[in-house]
C-alpha cells in the first residue's frame, strides 16, 4: 500500500529543518554549468521565509507520516479567481515515489473546495519532464511553453 502524504502549513522551524537536508537536482537547471551544491545558510533560509511572508505566499510541507519530503506552496493567489502552485521535493531519494502526485491532488483540492479558487496555475522548468508528466497527470492542461518553462492550468469545473 501507498504511504500516505498530508499537507501541514509551514512554520519557520520545518523551513530549517527542510532545507538543513535539501539536495539541489541537476536535472532541473537548463545549462547544467549553472548547478551548483545546496549548501544550507541559517540567513538565507530566514530570508526566504521573509519572501514567502511578505509575498503572502501559502507554504505547506508535505509529509509522509512524520517525514517532511518536500514543500508545496500556493502563490499568487486572487481570491475568488485564481493561484499558482509550486513544489519541491526535499532531494531525489523522494522523488518517483507518488509524493508530488498526491501532495499536488490535495493542494488541487484545498483550493478548490476550501479556498474557492477556480483557477489553479503551474509551471515547469522545460527539462524537468517528471513534474510535467505530475502536473497531466492531476488533470493539468498544457497551455504554452516559452524559452524556459511549460505553463499549465487546471480549472474547478475540469
Amino acid at each position: 500500500m501507498k504511504e500516505m502524504i498530508s499537507l501541514k502549513p509551514m512554520t519557520p522551524e520545518m523551513y530549517h529543518a527542510f532545507f538543513q537536508e535539501y539536495e539541489n537536482d541537476m536535472d532541473l537547471y537548463l545549462d547544467k554549468n549553472d548547478f551548483t551544491e545546496y549548501v544550507y545558510n541559517r540567513e538565507k533560509v530566514d530570508a526566504y521565509i521573509q519572501k514567502q511572508i511578505s509575498l503572502k505566499r501559502l507554504p505547506f510541507a508535505i509529509m509522509c507520516g512524520e517525514e517532511m519530503v518536500g514543500e508545496l506552496k500556493l502563490y499568487d493567489i486572487v481570491s475568488g479567481k485564481s493561484a499558482t502552485l509550486g513544489i519541491t521535493m526535499k532531494s531525489k531519494k523522494y522523488k518517483d515515489k507518488g509524493y508530488g502526485t498526491q501532495a499536488e491532488r490535495l493542494a488541487i483540492d484545498f483550493l478548490f473546495n476550501e479556498l474557492d479558487i477556480p483557477v489553479l496555475y503551474a509551471d515547469s522548468i522545460l527539462t524537468n519532464t517528471r513534474s510535467q508528466h505530475v502536473l497531466e497527470k492531476v488533470g493539468f492542461q498544457f497551455l504554452y511553453a516559452d524559452e524556459q518553462r511549460k505553463h499549465y492550468r487546471i480549472t474547478k469545473d475540469k
